[in-house]
């Protein structure tokens, strides 16, 4: 349930920390680890203030993929130890708000709160950790920037290297597997024609991976099964298809339709490819079957694993 942020709101009673936390990842766990500890050394309860769209999908009006739209960063925050995740709805009218005028408005009332070394707010940005500092009316703790492989961990990183198919650097980034989480639809129906059934997940506003073929496990429930993943538009049986993300999984047989799922992307194995012929597809497909399941026998001996947030 999203619970949104309206101006003097937050009280004493809370630790928060803040900021728009696109992928929840190794950073931002981090700070929320730190936001926690701080509340419960102080009696106080751990709560997160966060925004409906990236500030700049507003300000300069455009079309923004996310890593975890907003449900998913709402749930991925409270998986994490977050009691109470506050929006703010990010519109025209709030980018034109001053840093000391946003203060005074959504920040006011607060024990203290925690924030990265390069958060920014108010109009153009201005506002810092130090103005939050100098404010004077709540604590704030500043996180130091975290890096791993000579790289700040960010969300900016993690995106082209989901972009770039690379699921090892991203598990390390995000602090586990890259995941798609959606409703189950209709598709063409051609996957269960070869042998290879699959569910197709409905895009919003999700980046997707480099297109091609993955080793994935797909969580139906609460229960996680192995797969294998096409991203891309089927150009064999249906080269007109717009960009989907299809899964089959391994021993499983039941009608999913209208369900919520989550694929988790462990392995690129390929890129998308047009065949002469279908035996030569359904050919290649085997191929990926079992090399997918060499990649899974582990991990799925492994489970459950805190690679994975259900």
């Amino acid at each position: 349930m999203i619970e949104p942020l309206t101006p003097h709101m937050l009280d004493d009673t809370m630790v928060a920390s803040i900021g728009f936390f696109d992928g929840v990842h190794a950073a931002h766990q981090a700070l929320i680890k730190r936001t926690i500890t701080q509340a419960k050394s102080l009696g106080k309860v751990p709560v997160a203030i966060t925004f409906d769209v990236h500030p700049k999908s507003v300000i300069f009006d455009l079309s923004f993929k996310y890593i975890t739209p907003l449900e998913k960063k709402i749930a991925l925050l409270k998986a994490y130890g977050i009691e109470r995740v506050f929006v703010l709805t990010f519109d025209k009218a709030m980018s034109k708000l001053s840093a000391e005028a946003f203060m005074k408005e959504y920040l006011n009332g607060v024990h203290m709160l925690v924030c990265g070394f390069d958060f920014r707010f108010g109009h153009g940005g201005l506002g810092t950790p130090e103005t939050l500092k100098s404010h004077g009316t709540f604590h704030v703790d500043v996180m130091e920037e975290m890096r791993f492989s000579s790289q700040k961990i960010g969300s900016t990183l993690i995106r082209e290297l989901i972009q770039s198919g690379n699921m090892d650097e991203v598990r390390h980034q995000l602090g586990r597997y890259f995941s798609i989480t959606g409703e189950v639809i209709h598709g063409e129906k051609k996957g269960r024609l070869i042998g290879y059934p699959t569910a197709n997940i409905k895009l919003i506003d999700v980046i997707t991976p480099k297109q091609g073929v993955y080793a994935t496990m797909t969580q139906v429930g609460k229960t996680l099964y192995p797969s294998m993943t096409s991203v891309g538009h089927n150009p064999t049986l249906n080269a007109s298809h717009p960009l989907s993300v299809e899964s089959y999984l391994f021993d499983f047989d039941e009608t999913i339709y209208g369900e919520v799922i989550t694929t988790y992307f462990i392995q690129w194995l390929r890129g998308e490819k047009k065949f002469e012929a279908v035996a030569d597809l359904i050919a290649q497909i085997d191929e990926d079957a079992i090399a997918s399941q060499a990649i899974l026998d582990p991990i799925k001996n492994a489970l459950p694993s805190p690679l994975f947030v259900l």
